[in-house]
């Protein structure tokens, strides 16, 4: 990063609280909040008449940006701790932890620590790398993949000119990785930004407030040429406090889906959360259907705080921060049921820092890209799907590590009418591209058949990859219809809330009438069917308190038989 090397604060440390062993560990009296100070908060308008003149150096395109649950290599932390002990040895197990040092006696500080806290020290490395706090979210690297296939890494202006240690710090790291860097000219903190590696991306308003040289439509420019976003989605921040970051009340947890926090109907915030949750309900992914929207409590008292949002998703794990609050548990089984398959690791707060609705654990980790992932790339078969249609479904493979790809471990496993998983090789077309047609199958195609699927790849550098990324628990699905996709109209439907405990409401907008709405289970099975309440108001209900806990799907037919499909979670 372009170092700002400006005076700063004047700390004061309380030396006592160091007395404590284990303290000593932490950076219980950080050298500055999470927030910008207020001498921070003056000098962003000058932050960003820097950031406006930085050369425009751009990556070769098409490019990519990385989303958080994409493959990765590592995680990067750094000590003093901001994050419990336990956490380290639980990364430690699954993958590589980077840790930043100041200096080598932290380093050997650090290692006699985790040493004693059953930490896998075969997977920890140390990077002397000075820093100025442990919010390695906001100063760390947003990864893209290039037009050369190459990883790289996105370097912004960071928000926090007193920090000059934090904004070098993504510098050194690049050098390490040893991948090109790109800077980029805004303002901006990570804390504050999401993607989902299709082109779309997501952060509040402040991302405006504080570029305040640049235009919406020149930061939009600016967006695509370095890190590939095509739409970007610019929102209000329900949360009202003082860091508006995004991580603090949302996240993307697949390409289709995404968490926001939800407050109770008293809760002054409350429409200004389901404003926000609404937004995503009624947008279009890249997919082509509409985000699945799951709902977690969010409190922002820093005393019953619960910063559930605030998790850190790392390949087939994901670690969400909990507090010993009433809504911990409510909280885990959303994550279970958003995303089946995955390994969901609750971890408590430390007593020295404890989480906090605006500052967890996903604010204090940032994961590192697999810099020679198996990447895979593909717009699923969603929805209905006519079988006079070829069917086909096209992938995108590459091995960026300049492996082989082991050809004949390039297939599509699918199952019908949730049959028998059977698998089929994917076909070379051109260059990186792979092709199957499900017309090609020897089965005798019926209206209302289902199809449920998921790709996989292998290549001789020994890495496996699935599309979606966790496979079989929670793969693509369409359904055979009578009608041609390119000739029936998209149905504009909502669906809350989900998840659902009880009701479950269906409404068509546009002034189309439901003609018919019918609940299946994942074998096939009819579950529930249609109430209509008032079609007046194009609105019906479908009542699921005594069905078991677990996902099913929604099938919505309108009175011109153009179909909907959508997946419930029954909590």
């Amino acid at each position: 990063m372009r170092k700002f090397f400006l005076s700063c604060l004047t700390i004061v440390f309380l030396g006592a609280a160091f007395a404590q062993n284990e303290q000593i560990h932490y950076d219980i009296h950080p050298k500055f909040p999470h927030h910008a100070t207020a001498e921070e908060q003056q000098m962003i308008p000058w932050l960003s008449q820097q950031a406006h003149l930085r050369d425009a150096v751009y990556p070769a395109a098409p490019v990519n940006a990385v989303a958080e649950f994409q493959p990765m290599g590592g995680v990067m932390i750094a000590y003093p701790l901001g994050i419990p002990v336990n956490l380290v040895s639980e990364l430690s197990q699954i993958t590589q932890v980077k840790v930043l040092v100041d200096s080598p006696s932290d380093s050997n500080q650090a290692k006699n620590y985790f040493n004693n806290h059953q930490v896998n020290m075969a997977n920890v490395r140390f990077w002397l790398i000075e820093h100025d706090s442990y919010w390695t979210r906001d100063y760390g690297p947003w990864f893209i993949i290039d037009g050369h296939d190459s990883v790289a890494v996105i370097d912004f202006v960071y928000n926090r000119p007193q920090r000059p240690h934090d904004d070098a710090a993504l510098e050194a790291v690049t050098e390490i990785l040893g991948v090109s860097r790109y800077e980029m000219p805004l303002v901006h903190t990570g804390g504050n930004y999401m993607a989902d590696g299709y082109g779309t991306a997501a952060s509040t308003m402040l991302v405006l407030q504080e570029n305040s040289s640049e235009t919406e439509s020149s930061i939009l420019s600016i967006t695509h040429n370095y890190l590939g976003i095509d739409d970007y989605m610019i929102l209000p921040d329900p949360l009202g406090e003082y860091i508006a970051h995004i991580d603090c009340w949302g996240k993307f947890l697949d390409v289709d889906k995404v968490l926001i926090g939800q407050v109770p109907t008293s809760d002054p915030r409350y429409n200004n959360y389901e404003e926000v949750a609404q937004t995503f309900a009624d947008a279009i992914t890249p997919w082509g259907n509409h985000y699945q929207v799951y709902r977690v409590y969010d409190n922002p008292n820093a005393y019953q705080a619960t910063p559930y949002t605030n998790s850190l998703i790392l390949n087939d794990h994901v670690f969400v921060p909990v507090t010993g609050n009433s809504h911990d548990n409510e909280a885990i089984a959303v994550y279970q049921q958003a995303m089946p398959g995955y390994t969901i690791v609750p971890i408590m707060q430390s007593n020295y820092t404890p989480w906090q609705s605006t500052d967890a654990l996903h604010c204090r980790t940032h994961e590192l890209a697999d810099l020679g992932m198996l990447y895979l790339k593909h717009y699923p078969l969603l929805g209905e799907k006519n079988i006079g249609e070829s069917l086909n479904l096209n992938v995108t493979i590459k091995a960026l590590s300049g492996a082989n790809l082991i050809t004949d471990s390039l297939l599509v496993y699918f199952r019908i009418n949730h049959g028998d998983w059977q698998n089929a090789t994917l076909q070379h077309t051109t260059d990186n591209e792979y092709t199957f047609s499900f017309t090609s199958v020897n089965y005798a195609w019926q209206n209302g058949d289902t199809v449920e699927y998921y790709l996989f790849a292998k290549d001789e550098s020994g890495r496996v990859e699935k599309h979606p990324y966790i496979g079989a628990a929670d793969p693509h699905l369409f359904t055979i219809g009578g009608v041609g996709i390119e000739n029936r109209k998209p149905l504009h439907v909502r669906v809350w809330p989900n998840p659902t405990d009880e009701m479950l409401f269906v409404e068509m907008d546009g002034g189309t009438e439901i003609a018919n709405a019918v609940l299946y289970d994942l074998q096939g099975r009819v579950v529930e069917t249609l109430r209509a309440t008032s079609l007046q108001d194009e609105t019906a209900t479908l009542n699921v308190k005594s069905l078991p806990a677990g996902m099913y799907v929604l099938r919505v037919t309108d009175a011109d038989g153009n179909v909907y499909h959508h997946k419930i979670v029954k909590r």
